[in-house]
């Protein structure tokens, strides 16, 4: 594993306060020389900030129905997949049950948390995809064009996603490289990745959410969302790529 993969992986935790001061000090000097993962370091933060500012509401919000019952389903695999020798030492499981749900109700918590903030936030929504633009092109090894119906066709083989994959546009200097399938705090999205004039751009694309169109800037990115048919579109991109409002006219156009 590539020591900016590590450092991405443990960014979560690194900017929770969670990791050993061995790893913090390691994750500390990897940022201090790669500028790429120190930018990606800055947007996991700003998301974060965005979250705590969000929290007064959030807090106010009922959590989704099943929480309990799923931690306790979880609670059961977990003492169900231990081998009867490390089952034979725990034999006062039953007192841990409680401290075990604990630790999954908080994870769930959590996530219920982000789930609810990105319904009613373009800020958390647009923050969690500027994190991903930057951390997927950063890992991708894409470079070459790419034909948009092979990227279709790659969607709906690896993924069952059938969506239109808007080609590359020489006239509107957009260049179409590949698609991901990612996480954001709903569930796995397609990521289809471009290139405007050299620079990144990417358009998520969220099926049955509709979302007022909207145009703002979050942690130094342009994140373009709009509903058409059903689906949400998010554009992202650097707010100082050249040549942004024709591609985005293109991807608004073509997008369906």
């Amino acid at each position: 594993m590539s020591e900016c993969r590590r450092t991405i992986d443990r960014l979560p935790s690194y900017v929770d306060g969670l990791l050993p001061a061995d790893e913090h000090a390691d994750v500390d000097h990897h940022l201090n020389a790669c500028p790429p993962c120190r930018h990606l370091a800055a947007l996991e933060q700003g998301g974060h900030a965005v979250l705590r500012q969000q929290s007064a509401q959030l807090r106010s919000e009922s959590l989704p129905p099943g929480l309990r019952s799923r931690c306790e389903a979880l609670a059961r695999e977990h003492a169900a997949a231990k081998s009867p020798r490390v089952g034979a030492l725990l034999t006062n499981w039953r007192s841990m049950v409680p401290t075990f749900l604990g630790a999954i109700f908080l994870v769930f918590f959590a996530s219920a948390l982000l789930s609810i903030a990105t319904r009613r936030s373009d800020a958390v929504l647009a923050a969690q995809l500027t994190a991903d633009h930057s951390k997927c092109f950063l890992m991708s090894a894409a470079s070459s064009p790419a034909d948009a119906r092979d990227v279709e066709r790659m969607l709906v083989q690896r993924f069952g996603w059938s969506i239109h994959v808007p080609p590359s546009s020489p006239a509107d200097g957009v260049e179409l490289i590949g698609a991901r399938r990612c996480l954001y705090a709903d569930g796995l999205i397609p990521h289809v990745m471009y290139r405007v004039n050299g620079q990144d751009l990417s358009l998520y694309v969220l099926n049955g959410v509709t979302r007022k169109a909207t145009d703002l800037v979050t942690l130094g990115h342009r994140s373009q969302i709009w509903t058409r048919n059903a689906k949400t579109y998010v554009l992202v991109s650097s707010s100082m790529v050249e040549g942004l409002p024709d591609a985005t006219r293109y991807m608004m156009n073509e997008a369906q």
